[in-house]
């Protein structure tokens, strides 16, 4: 008798909102059934190898490619400029069905973009039961499509049940990262040696388009350094803004922690006061869960401008300023941080109340579906 368990399946790429999403439940299965094979499926030289790597949990590679959205209500102009990327998808998919089978796999969750359509439609064509996490408030094109061929759909909002089968839906949150809520202010100040007795504002633009501002943050930051002489910052730069960013803060001393890229995430978020930031899926679920006031400034270019959409649900609960991109200079930058900064005690309180309504079990609760789903052994 073959006892072998049969496995889990997660896929999502192209964007942190994708991959951590998937990483998260993936390393909830691991916790919840140790024995039970988890396996991630992404594109084979992407942002997701990168961030599964190191992991305790294999890493299969498909040759997928992005879609372009231009002309993409013209049918002959998106096939023709993407026919490259349909015909990956195409093998992408017949790669995905032969490791299915080879790795018996019993369950398989997708969390969008291009690399969850191909692999999710693999599961469905050989009668694996399926299911898809939607992160962003409107959702994108592949899980709007997929929704409705899946067994079970998980949304991080309530916004986003309007999209979906109501008879499928489950509002679960974001699965989080490990240690969001775990370290506390004097922990996370203690981190990036910073003074816990004075307020911090975390510069935290992600993965996406960060230039524009840490330029706007480098020409205001002197000057506004000196109109609230009581504020520390800790920048996230990412590595090509490095050099400008501490040119601009080299005269704040001790003030001020600059980093190219920030590991300890859960201890930054507990020594923020205040947090500047894109509005991606990730980061909005994160402020709310960490019950921590924002100003957001939604990436312009965002499929369906996802962002946009993702912010206006912090800034209707009073937990957020938006800045729009095309708005954002240094001064108009100083003068929203010191406007949030005179009403800051409201913030925190609105903030305070969205963490109190917002799940943070996700990731369990999506690995224990999966699980279930996988039925017992082969």
């Amino acid at each position: 008798m073959n006892t072998k368990l049969r496995g889990v399946a997660v896929c999502g790429g192209g964007t942190g909102g994708h991959i951590f999403p998937a990483l998260a439940v993936g390393e909830a299965v691991r916790r919840l059934a140790p024995d039970r094979p988890v396996f991630y499926f992404g594109k084979a030289e992407s942002m997701e190898r990168e961030l599964v790597a190191g992991r305790d949990i294999p890493f299969l590679p498909l040759e997928l490619t992005g879609f372009s959205r231009a002309h993409t209500r013209l049918a002959g102009f998106f096939i023709r400029n993407n026919w490259r990327s349909i015909w990956k998808a195409t093998a992408g998919f017949q790669q995905a069905r032969r490791l299915l089978k080879e790795l018996k796999i019993g369950v398989v969750m997708g969390t969008g973009g291009y690399v969850g359509g191909p692999v999710v439609l693999a599961a469905i064509s050989l009668g694996l039961p399926t299911m898809v996490h939607e992160s962003n408030c409107f959702p994108g094109l592949t899980n709007r499509f997929l929704g409705r061929l899946v067994k079970r759909v998980a949304v991080s909002h309530a916004e986003t049940t309007k999209y979906f089968p109501a008879e499928k839906t489950v509002i679960t949150g974001y699965p989080l990262r490990k240690r969001l809520n775990e370290p506390s202010r004097e922990q996370g100040c203690m981190a990036f040696k910073l003074n816990p007795k004075q307020r911090v504002l975390l510069i935290f633009p992600g993965s996406q388009a960060a230039r524009k501002i840490n330029s706007a943050m480098a020409e205001m930051l002197p000057r506004l350094a000196k109109r609230v002489p009581d504020l520390q910052f800790l920048w996230m730069t990412g590595e090509a803004d490095l050099t400008m960013a501490r040119r601009a803060g080299e005269s704040l001393g001790p003030r001020i922690s600059i980093h190219s890229f920030i590991d300890q995430v859960p201890e930054a978020y507990a020594a923020a006061d205040l947090v500047l930031a894109r509005a991606g899926a990730g980061t909005v679920a994160e402020l709310a869960a960490a019950g921590k006031p924002a100003i957001l400034i939604p990436y312009p270019y965002a499929t369906a401008h996802h962002q946009e959409h993702n912010a206006a649900l912090l800034q209707k609960r009073g937990a957020a300023e938006v800045i729009t991109d095309r708005d954002l200079t240094g001064p108009e930058l100083m003068e929203k941080i010191i406007k949030v900064l005179k009403r800051l005690n409201i913030m925190i309180s609105r903030a305070t109340d969205v963490k109190r309504d917002y799940p943070v079990n996700a990731d369990q609760e999506i690995a224990g579906w999966m699980i279930k789903m996988t039925g017992s052994k082969e």
